[in-house]
């Protein structure tokens, strides 16, 4: 009898096809299944992608692992990848959101009439 270790089976990415504005931050886990039926929270270890870097880019640098930037509306998938099994979910960006809005002159002078 072999005993071997329990190798990676599966990897789930979540949330499932978040949307986000443009500008703004969208974190992303990455869940393992392993043939003995364990699951592992592989955020930090897994190899992060985006299909369309133009539309969103994510961070593979240790401690912000799994964050997505939307770039520019669109819609790309988030891709986690360890050891030659991958996870995927979609990201749609949206326009980016109106923040505030300002009228100047802060005061103003008008003739009478």
């Amino acid at each position: 009898l072999t005993v071997t270790p329990a190798v990676l089976v599966s990897l789930a990415v979540f949330p499932s096809n978040p949307s986000v504005a443009a500008g703004y931050h969208q974190s992303f886990i990455a869940i393992g299944t392993y043939s003995d039926g364990t699951v592992e929270d592989l955020t930090e270890q897994v190899t992060w992608t985006s299909s369309n870097p133009l539309v969103a880019s994510i961070s593979n640098v240790e401690g912000s692992r799994g964050i997505a930037t939307g770039l520019t509306p669109g819609t790309t998938t988030i891709i986690a990848t360890s050891n030659g099994v991958s996870g995927s979910t979609n990201l749609t960006v949206t326009p980016a959101i109106l923040l505030s809005l300002s009228v100047t002159p802060f005061t103003s002078s008008l003739p009478r009439g």
